[in-house]
């Protein structure tokens, strides 16, 4: 007869060993679904831009309903909600599209003009600016404004003679418009059934832990997406206000498209920044009160990065996804090399909810004594030799 031999007790290195086999067994899973929930997407591209846009638009108008569903029915919530989105839409439309198609307009008229001064100024042998360049360098960059002109002409022409396509274009965008809000209708009205079937398929052992993760993951997508179209449309009045005070042209053009575009967290004011600082220099030929004016103009654009990265974008989006700048910067990267655009919006929301994954999954961060950090962001204390201590606050 066998003897059972007592098990050998499991030494603390090998509990740690396994528990990182596993978190990375976890990891290698969740990139493997990531990879290939993102290869199906990519071939069905309509139907998930129509579905990923009902989800988000459902995160934005969420809250709302869901505060109104406590006095009405859920039907109702919605449809007061839609009312009264078509009703800021309209009014922005009746507000912001006359002087956008004006500025279109005349920037179309004043489009040589500009040029004309940007290659004046390029080509001046007096030029302070360029005047110490090699002159292979100078020669370039005289180039560069005839060079742009070019291109841009050539792909006008081409986007004429696709007048009908981009018409097409239209309406189904159009189409997606009234898609997305209907879909998003369907996902409230049946969220509860939804959320009930996917709670009873989860094991009840499991379910508190699970509810929780979920709990974040929707704090940190809804957070996120409120938070940005916040961002973006703060962006976009601000700088439509520091660019029609600075009396530069196209100001409404410019402030939209930079509001569009902080979509994707600190680009909208780069976008804004280039073209409002050329304009300010070339738009009424270069002189020195023109130089200034670029001056006081790129002054002002640096003053709404700040307030973006240190105080709107922090206080609105930062706190609720939980991600340093670093972090967020990186994704962004990442996103836009591999979907391009699309990426760089969808990578900040998918970066923080791998986020709360690892908060769940992994241990917390160790201490600063621990890590003993080359630099902190308050000052180092020094308590002994070769350790580094906690800042003090």
């Amino acid at each position: 007869m066998a003897v059972l031999r007592p098990r050998r007790p499991i030494s603390r290195g090998e509990r740690q060993v396994t528990y990182a086999l596993k978190v990375l067994a976890l990891v290698s899973l969740a990139a493997f679904m990531i990879f290939n929930v993102l290869s199906f997407l990519s071939r069905i591209s309509s139907v998930a831009v129509i579905i990923i846009g009902a989800i988000f638009f459902t995160y934005v108008v969420y809250p709302l309903v869901r505060r109104l569903n406590v006095h009405l029915p859920l039907g109702a919530a919605i449809t007061i909600v839609y009312a009264a989105i078509v009703l800021v839409i309209g009014l922005g439309i009746a507000i912001v599209v006359p002087p956008l198609t004006t500025d279109a307009r005349d920037l179309i008229a004043n489009y040589p003009t500009i040029v004309k001064n940007a290659v004046a100024f390029t080509a001046d042998p007096n030029n302070p600016f360029f005047a110490h360049l090699p002159i292979g360098m100078r020669t370039y960059i005289e180039t560069l404004p005839v060079e742009l002109s070019a291109l841009t002409q050539k792909y006008a022409g081409e986007a004429a003679t696709k007048a009908v396509g981009l018409l097409l274009s239209t309406v189904t965008i159009i189409a997606t418009c009234i898609v997305i809000p209907v879909l998003s209708a369907y996902m409230m009205l049946d969220a509860e059934n939804l959320k009930r079937y996917a709670i009873a398929a989860i094991p009840m052992k499991r379910r508190p832990k699970t509810l929780a993760v979920v709990a974040d993951l929707e704090k940190v997508l809804g957070g996120f997406i409120r938070g940005q179209f916040t961002v973006g449309a703060t962006i976009g009045v601000c700088i439509t206000i520091v660019l029609l005070l600075f009396h530069i042209k196209y100001a409404v053009l410019i402030g939209v498209f930079a509001g569009l575009f902080d979509v994707i967290p600190y680009v909208g004011a780069v976008v804004g920044f280039i073209p409002s600082v050329l304009l300010a220099l070339f738009q009424d030929g270069v002189s020195q009160a023109a130089l200034f004016h670029a001056l006081y103009v790129a002054i002002a654009f640096i003053a709404i990065f700040q307030l973006e990265g240190h105080f709107i974008a922090p206080k609105i989006v930062s706190d609720s996804v939980g991600l340093s700048p670093l972090w967020v910067v990186i994704a962004i990267l990442i996103g836009g090399e591999l979907l391009g655009i699309g990426g760089m919006f969808l990578a900040v929301p998918i970066a923080a909810m791998i986020r709360v994954l690892l908060v769940h999954f992994i241990p917390m961060k160790a201490s600063i004594a621990e890590a003993k950090p080359g630099v902190t962001e308050e000052p180092l204390e020094i308590s002994e030799p070769g350790r580094i201590a906690a800042p003090s606050k």
